[in-house]
């Protein structure tokens, strides 16, 4: 079986040294998202506006096999400040 590795990038550099043995590629896409996942999940994580998180999927030490990104924003519309519209007369 190949072995992928999972680095995962969310502000802080997470590199697979060690790796998995999965079957084929849909496998380690299936494993890369469980990963994005997660991260979703845990609010402590979030951060108060939200946030963004890349899983680098690599099949050998330099070679890219795929990315799955993660971008989420948390938008609070009472929160906007009110511009002043300039008087036009």
């Amino acid at each position: 079986m190949p072995r992928y590795f999972f680095d995962v990038h969310d502000g802080v550099d997470a590199i697979d040294d060690a790796g998995q043995d999965l079957p084929d590629l849909p496998a380690a896409e299936a494993e890369a998202v469980r990963i994005a996942g997660n991260f979703a999940t845990r609010p402590a994580m979030l951060g108060a506006e939200g946030g963004a998180l890349v899983v680098v999927v690599r099949n050998a030490p330099d070679c890219v096999a795929l990315k799955v990104r993660l971008v989420f924003n948390i938008d609070k519309p009472w929160k906007r400040q009110r511009v002043p519209v300039a008087s036009t007369a």
